[in-house]
């Protein structure tokens, strides 16, 4: 299954039987694969197994394409136009995403960046399913080229140690300036990019400060401030009168099921749960 949005397109392989795949692939584009799922064994690339919570694969330009599937799976492959990657790399001042780098063909992330763009990737087949009219709009592919493709940078691990510093008061005053901008802009789309523009800083920046001093990425940060958000009004709203989709919807979160899920893993229990519950009403003092 096929899924293309803007300059970018994606592809689903699924199996229900060992099948060996191999063939030229698509130029002008890098691809990045990964395994979304696997049972009955592993998926292999040019011989090597993949896993499911780490790997991503198949980025080197000069080989073809080549892997074996267990006996049931599914793969995703993320296609990025070349020009795209290289501009997003060097803005992020990546310069380790080299020819060097893509020639080694697969590389192991941390099992949290896998999951971060799985949960983006869930998101667009869902609307790419029930709302492709919303991702044919043009200002909408723009923000997922600008969401999706630093994502994936972002998630592979530095190659060397060179790491873009900021001295430590410069960098709690630029964090500081952008949970401002986050936090004024909550119920509209905001990419890393674009909030980058907006504090005169880089994207490497921002998301080296955020690891730092929260352990997670400037838009990771920004969704846990969304869930909050929507938790904030939910508790606040009359559940005759407030619809927890309409809500959802309005902080950026277009998947039901997959908001729900999201919610009860940081809250511990479903948003209808909480809207249930009376109004907090504020004590006057």
């Amino acid at each position: 299954m096929a899924t293309q949005i803007g300059d970018l397109y994606f592809t689903r392989i699924s199996a229900n039987q060992s099948v060996q795949v191999s063939g030229p692939k698509q130029q002008g584009y890098l691809t990045f694969a990964l395994v979304w799922e696997a049972k009955g064994g592993h998926f292999y690339g040019h011989g090597q197994p993949l896993c499911p919570q780490t790997d991503l694969n198949g980025f080197d330009r000069q080989r073809e394409t080549g892997f074996v599937t267990p006996q049931v799976g599914m793969m995703v492959d993320i296609f990025i136009p070349v020009g795209i990657f290289e501009a997003c790399a060097n803005q992020l001042q990546r310069y380790d995403l080299d020819d060097r780098f893509l020639a080694k063909n697969h590389v192991s992330i941390l099992p949290d960046r896998i999951g971060e763009i799985k949960d983006y990737l869930r998101e667009l087949f869902w609307l790419a399913q029930h709302q492709p009219d919303w991702l044919n709009q043009p200002h909408v592919q723009q923000l997922v080229a600008n969401d999706l493709v630093p994502l994936v940078i972002q998630a592979i691990p530095i190659q060397g140690s060179s790491t873009p510093t900021l001295k430590p008061s410069r960098r709690r005053k630029l964090i500081a300036q952008a949970e401002q901008e986050i936090v004024a802009h909550l119920e509209k789309p905001l990419t890393l990019k674009e909030l980058a523009k907006r504090l005169g800083s880089s994207s490497s920046a921002l998301s080296y400060g955020f690891q730092e001093l929260f352990g997670m990425s400037p838009m990771r940060y920004l969704k846990v401030r969304r869930l909050n958000a929507v938790r904030r009004c939910l508790k606040a709203s009359d559940p005759d009168s407030c619809s927890v989709e309409i809500l959802a919807n309005q902080f950026g979160f277009w998947n039901g099921g997959h908001f729900a899920r999201d919610y009860r893993v940081m809250f511990g229990e479903l948003p209808s749960k909480t809207l249930q519950r009376k109004p907090e009403v504020r004590q006057e003092s």
